[in-house]
């Protein structure tokens, strides 16, 4: 079930110099259950996204329904369904212990007594700082300090957790747990909204994916049907042997294309359309050499955000 919906947000900043259009008609839908993930580069519009979602940004244009509640006119009504971590461990008070930043942010979302004291050691455990409990927040490692930011965030147990840039400068054992924690809160039935630019994250833990890039829409759809889209087009093909000259120059019309020979010749290639797999077979007859095998690209996530992206930089 949606319980987030963005329509064709629109905003521009102006500073003396010149304007800048951040959001150039954005739109969306999260469901609850899934980790949503805006992808994108720096600059790209993302972090607007996830702050006029959370009210902090007003957009110029456009609509936000969080749980069927018109975000825009009335942003506490619908923040009470809504916790996040921004960029920067925002939401944490360097000069408090962790205790007392779980109990303080706690009693901003009106828990208290027992109930809060039993959720702060719940917490504590679930985001492994129970040896830290009384540590002032400042002198925690980068991955603490992170681990806390979320302990925060879900403390108040909201349906909605928005996360921007939650693996930014951390080590790889913090970023594995982070992506632990990630996936943890989809299967509890969260909806979680992840802003990031790291691949390899969205590749992971993602289940749909919208790109933005200069603040404009250029792929929204389920993560595995992007990577199927480039899967499909990029194939690896073996020859037992090697091939001349004069054949690798005709295969040079397939743009996309790396041929290394070494007693086999490998060939990768990125085809433009289904079609041209016949084509390529064509030349590749002229060998006379034997087929080894052909198989499908592995398509690293990546991969397609560079493709996307290049292909929407001349609109």
């Amino acid at each position: 079930m949606e319980i987030v919906e963005v329509k064709n947000l629109r905003k521009t900043y102006s500073t003396r110099r010149k304007k800048v259009e951040a959001l150039k008609g954005i739109s969306f839908e999260a469901k609850t259950g899934e980790i949503f993930s805006l992808l994108g580069a720096n600059g790209a519009g993302k972090t607007t996204t996830i702050k006029s979602v959370l009210g902090l940004v007003i957009p110029d244009e456009g609509e936000i329904f969080v749980n069927g509640i018109n975000a825009l006119r009335h942003r506490n009504k619908a923040a009470r369904y809504m916790s996040a971590v921004l960029e920067g461990n925002r939401n944490i008070h360097w000069r408090l212990t962790v205790k007392e930043n779980l109990e303080y942010f706690g009693h901003l979302r009106g828990m208290g007594g027992r109930k809060l004291k039993e959720r702060v050691r719940e917490i504590v455990e679930y985001i492994e700082l129970t040896d830290k409990f009384n540590e002032i927040a400042g002198k925690l490692s980068r991955g603490m300090q992170q681990r806390l930011a979320v302990g925060i965030a879900i403390l108040p147990d909201t349906p909605i957790v928005l996360l921007d840039e939650p693996t930014l400068g951390l080590d790889v054992e913090s970023s594995m747990k982070m992506r632990e924690i990630l996936k943890d809160l989809s299967k509890s039935g969260k909806c979680v909204i992840l802003s990031t630019h790291d691949m390899n994250l969205v590749e992971e833990v993602a289940d749909r994916v919208l790109i933005i890039n200069n603040g404009r829409m250029v792929a929204y759809d389920d993560k595995e049907k992007l990577m199927d889209m480039f899967r499909k087009r990029a194939y690896r093909i073996v020859l037992d042997g090697s091939v001349k000259s004069g054949v690798v120059e005709k295969l040079s019309r397939f743009g996309d294309i790396n041929i290394k020979t070494n007693g086999e010749t490998v060939i990768d290639v990125q085809l433009d359309s289904y079609d041209e797999i016949y084509d390529l077979f064509d030349i590749l007859k002229e060998t006379k050499l034997p087929l080894k095998r052909i198989e499908a690209e592995d398509v690293r996530f990546e991969k397609v955000f560079l493709k996307i992206v290049e292909g929407s930089d001349g609109k």
